[in-house]
């Protein structure tokens, strides 16, 4: 039996959670599948997923082999692509990642024109903020707002935004707007971001003073939706990336607070493994996301 074949069986068993659905999955019968990690478990000497009448569970050298076979079927997937990519038009699967609020007010649209030009090409958004381990999660891209920390990563710059302030018409009318970055603190702000790395809120004044505001407030979320809701509701005062304020001060639902104070820009990249080589189709995003931006 040819080892990638027993790796991509044993890994839709444990994804799907049962030798039933794998079965379903795959097109075969339970048998056959259960006998087909079976043979792999006797190959490898090792067991790799434990048994009972409930569910399946993995032992610690079967999720050690599941992390491998993720990264192995993902590298195989993405040569195949590769040279079909190279016989015409392009296709394939692109894993991505990005923050909720990322999707909402910037890419969710350029997504969707993408693959309306690239209908053989099959994107997996996956909406979440936290860093993962691109290679381990078979992530293709991170779109992240902010500076590359992790080194092992690629950082392709898509375009640039600033940070504001702003509050409700509500909320100004019953607590007054600030006129400068410290009186901030006898407000209720609302941080975006987390808690434990939140390094305060930055401006620098007109004569190049560079001012850091320890905003403090009754709700912190790395959920920029959740933050957005609360300001328009008149819970307090927000500081985060243009992107998610620009339509709602164009409504009126929000204004612009400390204009006279400049808030330093930052970037929103695409992050990429240092040590892969990008599929054409991949390149073909990156690409077609930074030119959108600069429009």
């Amino acid at each position: 039996m040819n080892i990638l074949t027993l790796m991509e069986t044993f890994a839709v068993v444990v994804e799907t959670g049962s030798f039933t659905a794998a079965a379903e999955k795959l097109g075969l019968s339970k048998s056959f599948v259960s006998k087909q990690v079976s043979i792999l478990e006797s190959d490898l000497g090792a067991r790799l997923l434990y048994r009972t009448t409930r569910k399946l569970s993995l032992s610690d050298e079967g999720g050690q082999f599941y992390n491998h076979c993720k990264i192995i079927m993902a590298e195989a997937e993405n040569a195949r692509a590769e040279v079909m990519d190279r016989q015409g038009a392009p296709r394939g699967k692109i894993r991505i990642t990005m923050p909720q609020s990322l999707i909402i007010s910037v890419f969710g649209q350029l997504l969707i024109e993408f693959q309306l030009k690239y209908p053989e090409i099959a994107l997996e958004v996956i909406a979440s903020g936290r860093i993962e381990d691109l290679v381990e999660e078979s992530i293709d891209i991170a779109l992240r707002v902010g500076q590359l920390e992790d080194s092992s990563l690629i950082s392709r710059r898509l375009a640039d935004c600033t940070f504001q302030v702003v509050a409700s018409p509500q909320y100004i009318k019953k607590w007054g707007a600030p006129s400068q970055p410290a009186d901030l603190m006898q407000h209720n702000c609302l941080i975006y971001g987390d808690s434990k790395i939140n390094k305060g809120w930055r401006f620098r004044s007109s004569s190049g003073e560079s001012i850091t505001v320890k905003a403090k407030g009754n709700l912190t979320s790395n959920d920029g939706g959740l933050i957005v809701e609360g300001m328009t509701s008149g819970l307090g005062i927000g500081f985060g990336p243009s992107f998610l304020f620009k339509k709602l001060i164009e409504e009126g639902r929000l204004q612009l607070l400390l204009s006279d104070y400049y808030q330093p820009s930052t970037a929103i990249s695409a992050l990429y493994p240092l040590n892969r080589n990008l599929s054409r189709r991949i390149r073909m995003l990156i690409d077609y996301l930074s030119e959108r931006l600069s429009i």
